[in-house]
């Protein structure tokens, strides 16, 4: 195996390497050691990879992808791992949240050994989904990932916690049931489990068969949509990121949420067949975006309000990823389509992170997170030894960005994604929950008003200090808020390269700050104050409490995932 290879590699073995040795010390050696451990291990198993896969960016620039085999075997009996232009985007796309949502985690918890090598191992199951070449392994790696998730939710001090996270086991364990006997059927079907031996394999069905095989592909896709949370398989997503902690909430919104459904491109071009469902995700998608934003408006607890943002964008997201495979992802107008919602999903995880965050802190200082009571966070986080209002400022960042105002990356990573879906449903429904974004983050943010009323918690009267640990992660990730901003045409460029290189020069940045686009923010963010005021009147009132009292229970989750099944079936057929 030459260097190459090994480097492709590099992204999976060195955080599982790394985890390995923290674990072992952990269970072996003094406290002093093992801190050194968790570092040493971050910096080899999270940071080492990054400089390490970025030189094969040339190579995947020129040739399109690598190829090789896990052991050296032959390809016909080994394990091929396929490092492409989308590998690279989402090993990029994990180590940006994850390093800054661990830095968080050091002083606001969860601080251990385990938690440092849950997320490595986390991160390894990332690099190696976006590598997978076979559907089997893309089982193994996407169960792998939730594995972790499951266990990271439940580390939540929250009462419900537990409860979040076997929701989400369960739910999310029989739906990859339906994963492998729709990787069974396309296996009956080609005699294969590679993605080329699948596709060559579906070329020479016919009649009955085809059928099948789109009952399969339905019976893998629809599994993966439920992980990323599309309407109406999106219910156990509020509970899961609301009771998580803090730091985990800001992986599984801004990290877990795309990775499978960027790793889905592979099983829909395994077939024209799959391609015909592309439309009706996206309309879902749209769907998604609209309904999201309402739900999150109607919210009290600041988490869960957030929690149905993170639905809501990723309605964004997947409106322009299925609207970009119906299309073809090899014309110039596809190719777009995609980089624009790979765009707004980087952009999102940036900071839809730092505002779980920013906001757990302000609520864990007030010790209360009911946006219609808490006031005075700021004074509550002077009382736990902020002296400067980053947290407020940071914050404030993250609302600006997701309400796509210039010049934060949500502009950007938003306008593009509505200016590729111009004249379609689709940009109507997005342009509506933009306004109910504005509306949502306008309440949000009225808990840094000033209190009237003394703050409940006990003040210590001992100065403290404000952990800078925490500050750095905060300002890591408004930075970068502002930088891919300012930096959007060059993000767009690299995007698309490494997605369609040939494609690559047909965009053009000059529909950014024209005059028609100006005035449609303007009026976005003015349709937001008035939906707002809207909101805050007892009529508005009235409506919001009836939506928010109407939450899915357990078996709900089920019935979501059964209808999805049969929508999309109904509409394929």
């Amino acid at each position: 195996m030459n260097i190459t290879h090994t480097i492709l590699f590099s992204p999976v073995f060195l955080p599982l390497l790394s985890a390995a040795g923290i674990l072992f010390i952990k269970s072996f050696c003094p406290t002093g050691i093992r801190r050194v451990a968790e570092y040493l291990g971050i910096l080899i198993g999270m940071v080492l990879p990054l400089p390490l896969v970025l030189t094969l960016y040339p190579i995947v620039q020129n040739q399109g992808y690598i190829e090789t085999t896990i052991g050296g075997y032959a390809k016909s009996i080994g394990i091929v791992y396929r490092f492409d232009g989308m590998s690279l985007l989402l090993i990029l796309l994990a180590a940006a949240i994850t390093l800054p949502a661990w830095i968080f985690s050091r002083k606001q918890g969860p601080g251990h050994s385990y938690f440092t090598a849950l997320m490595l191992i986390q991160n390894a199951s990332i690099a190696a989904i976006g590598m997978a070449s076979d559907l089997f392994n893309l089982f193994v790696c996407l169960e792998l990932m939730g594995v972790t998730a499951y266990v990271l939710i439940a580390t939540g001090k929250e009462a419900n916690a537990a409860y979040a996270s076997f929701s989400y086991l369960m739910l999310s364990s029989s739906a990859m049931v339906f994963f492998l006997l729709g990787t069974f059927g396309l296996y009956k079907l080609t005699g294969s489990l590679s993605y080329e031996g699948i596709s060559r394999g579906l070329e020479a069905i016919s009649g009955r068969d085809q059928y099948v095989a789109l009952f399969s592909l339905l019976l893998i896709i629809v599994p993966v949509l439920l992980r990323v949370a599309v309407m109406p398989l999106s219910l156990w997503l509020v509970d899961a990121h609301s009771k998580a902690p803090h730091a985990v909430s800001a992986l599984l919104s801004g990290v877990l949420l795309k990775v499978p459904l960027f790793a889905l491109l592979r099983v829909f071009a395994l077939s024209p067949l799959a391609t015909q469902l592309a439309l009706p995700v996206s309309y879902a998608g749209a769907a998604t975006a609209l309904i999201g934003v309402l739900l999150a408006l109607s919210q009290s607890d600041a988490k869960q309000l957030l929690a149905y943002h993170s639905i809501s964008q990723i309605g964004y997201i997947v409106s322009a990823w299925g609207l970009a495979l119906h299309t073809g992802i090899t014309t110039s107008t596809g190719a777009l389509l995609l980089s624009a919602s790979f765009f707004h999903a980087f952009s999102h995880a940036q900071f839809k992170a730092l505002l779980f965050l920013t906001i757990g802190k302000a609520t864990d200082a007030a010790d209360n997170r009911n946006v219609y009571t808490l006031r005075g966070a700021n004074q509550a986080l002077r009382n736990e030894g902020e002296r400067i209002p980053l947290t407020m400022l940071c914050f404030l960042v993250g609302a600006l960005s997701i309400s796509a105002l210039p010049p934060f990356n949500g502009f950007y990573s938003k306008t593009l994604v509505t200016y590729t879906l111009k004249g379609s449903m689709h940009y109507t429904f997005l342009t509506l929950a933009s306004a109910g974004t504005i509306a949502s983050f306008i309440k949000l943010s009225r808990i840094f008003l000033p209190s009237k009323q003394p703050l409940m918690r006990a003040v210590s009267k001992e100065r403290k200090r404000f952990p800078v640990s925490t500050h750095l992660s905060f300002i890591l990730l408004a930075l970068s808020c502002l930088a891919v901003g300012i930096f959007s045409e060059q993000m767009i460029l690299f995007i698309t390269q490494l997605i369609n290189p040939v494609e690559a020069n047909t965009y053009s940045s000059t529909f950014f700050f024209t005059q028609d686009n100006l005035i449609k923010t303007a009026l976005t963010v003015l349709a937001g104050i008035v939906l707002f005021s809207l909101a805050v009147t007892k009529p508005g009132q009235y409506i919001l409490h009836f939506l928010e009292k109407r939450r899915g229970g357990f078996s709900d989750l089920f019935l979501g995932f059964a209808v999805a099944l049969v929508a999309l079936a109904l509409l394929a057929i």
